[in-house]
């Protein structure tokens, strides 16, 4: 994935995906470039039917550090911008 970040920096997050079990399941390994000699974590979304509505639970598994953590709060805005395509598409 490419993108640009805070102040228009551009970035890169590698990965591979593990697991794929549709439509409930996604996972796979995170790689970010913005973070000097990140360690390799693990992204899981779980996604859940009922009734129309979709319950969706992400969970951002291997940040062992402080640093790791605080350079990974963007998912809340993420998740929002998501459920707002979703709600909304273009």
């Amino acid at each position: 994935m490419r993108g640009n970040g805070v102040g228009d920096k551009p970035f890169t997050v590698a990965g591979v995906y593990r697991k794929i079990e549709r439509p409930r399941l996604l996972v796979f390994t995170w790689l970010p470039s913005w973070q000097e000699n990140a360690p390799e974590t693990l992204v899981r979304w779980d996604l859940q039917e009922k009734n129309g509505v979709t319950t969706v639970r992400l969970t951002h598994s291997g940040l062992t550090s402080e640093s790791s953590r605080a350079s990974h709060r963007g998912w809340p805005q993420i998740l929002g911008w998501l459920q707002a395509y979703v709600e909304h598409p273009i």
